[in-house]
C-alpha cells in the first residue's frame, strides 16, 4: 500500500474512533495507538498526524460544506465512515493546495469503497464532485502551477432562440478552425466578467446573459521563442436575443457566424470544444 494511502487509512480509522467517542478522546492519541498497533514500521507518520490535526481543527468548516453539498442528508444521519471520509476529502480538495484535486477525490472514493457501505463510494464522489465543480466555476486556481497551467481564460457558448430552433455563435480562429469565443482573465477580474467582456469584443453582441457554468478544457499554447505551456479555459452558457454579429478587426480572429445545432457538430474544429457543446446541449435539454 502506498505511503500516502496508508496514512489516509490510519487517519480515517483514528477520526472514526474520535467521532464515535464524540471527541472525548484526543484524536492525536488515538492515531498514535493505531500507528503502534497496525503500522509500527510506517515511515510517513507526519502526513497522517497533520491530516488528523487539520480535520479536527477545521471540523466546523468541513461539516458546513458537507451540509451545503449534501443537504438531503442531515449530518448525524451520515454514517461515521462516510462522514469522516468526506471531512478528509473536503480538507484535501479545498483547503490543502499541495494535494491535486483528482488525487483528493480519488483517494476519498477508495477509502469510502474500502471501509463504507455499498453506496459510500458513489455518495462521496457526488459530494466532492459538486464541491470541485463550484471551485472551478469560482475560478479557484488550486494546483494550477503544478499542472503546468500558466494562464486562465474564460469563454462561452452563446445561443439564441428562433422560430426554427436554436442557434449558436462560433468564431474562426487564427488556425482556421471554428470554436467558441474566449479571452484571457486579467488581474482580479472574475471569470464571468471576463467572459462577458471578451465575448462582446469578439462577436459584437452586447445583450449577453450568463445562464450556467459548462466546464473547463485545457490546451497547450505554442508561441515563438517561448517554452510551450498549458492554458485552462472555463466556459459558460450565455443567452442573447440579438442576431447581428460583427467581425472584430484583429488578426487572431477571421470570422464569426451563427450556426444551427447540427452545423455546430459538423463545424467545431477541436475535440474538447465538442465536449463543451455537448454539455451546453444537455443544459438546454437539446441532447
Amino acid at each position: 500500500m502506498a505511503n500516502r494511502h496508508l496514512a489516509r487509512t490510519l487517519a480515517l480509522q483514528s477520526l472514526f474512533e474520535w467521532d464515535f467517542k464524540q471527541g472525548e478522546a484526543q484524536a492525536s492519541e488515538i492515531l498514535q495507538k493505531n500507528h503502534d498497533e497496525f503500522a509500527p514500521d510506517f515511515e510517513d507518520q507526519g502526513f497522517a498526524d497533520n491530516l488528523v490535526k487539520q480535520v479536527v481543527s477545521q471540523q466546523k468548516e468541513l461539516d458546513a460544506l458537507i451540509k451545503k453539498f449534501a443537504p438531503e442528508w442531515p449530518l448525524d444521519q451520515i454514517t461515521l465512515v462516510d462522514r469522516n471520509v468526506l471531512r478528509i476529502g473536503i480538507y484535501e480538495l479545498k483547503m490543502n493546495a499541495e494535494i491535486p484535486p483528482k488525487v483528493a477525490i480519488n483517494e476519498a472514493i477508495e477509502l469510502a469503497k474500502a471501509f463504507g457501505g455499498d453506496s459510500s463510494g458513489k455518495f462521496v464522489n457526488g459530494v466532492l464532485g459538486s464541491i470541485y465543480k463550484e471551485m472551478a466555476k469560482n475560478g479557484e486556481k488550486q494546483e494550477l502551477e503544478t499542472q503546468g497551467i500558466k494562464e486562465v481564460s474564460a469563454g462561452g457558448l452563446i445561443y439564441r432562440k428562433s422560430d426554427d430552433g436554436y442557434y449558436f455563435v462560433l468564431i474562426l480562429d487564427a488556425y482556421g478552425k471554428w470554436t467558441f469565443p474566449k479571452g484571457h482573465v486579467e488581474g482580479k477580474d472574475s471569470l464571468e466578467d471576463t467572459a462577458l467582456r471578451e465575448l462582446e469584443e469578439e462577436t459584437g453582441l452586447h445583450n449577453l446573459e450568463i445562464i450556467d457554468y459548462l466546464g473547463e478544457t485545457q490546451v497547450k499554447v505554442h508561441k515563438p521563442n517561448e517554452t510551450p505551456y498549458r492554458k485552462m479555459i472555463k466556459y459558460f452558457l450565455i443567452f442573447t436575443n440579438q442576431t447581428e454579429l460583427k467581425v472584430p478587426n484583429v488578426s487572431e480572429l477571421k470570422d464569426v457566424k451563427w450556426f444551427s445545432k447540427e452545423e455546430v457538430k459538423k463545424t467545431l474544429g477541436y475535440e474538447n470544444a465538442q465536449d463543451i457543446f455537448a454539455e451546453g446541449l444537455k443544459k438546454l435539454k437539446l441532447s
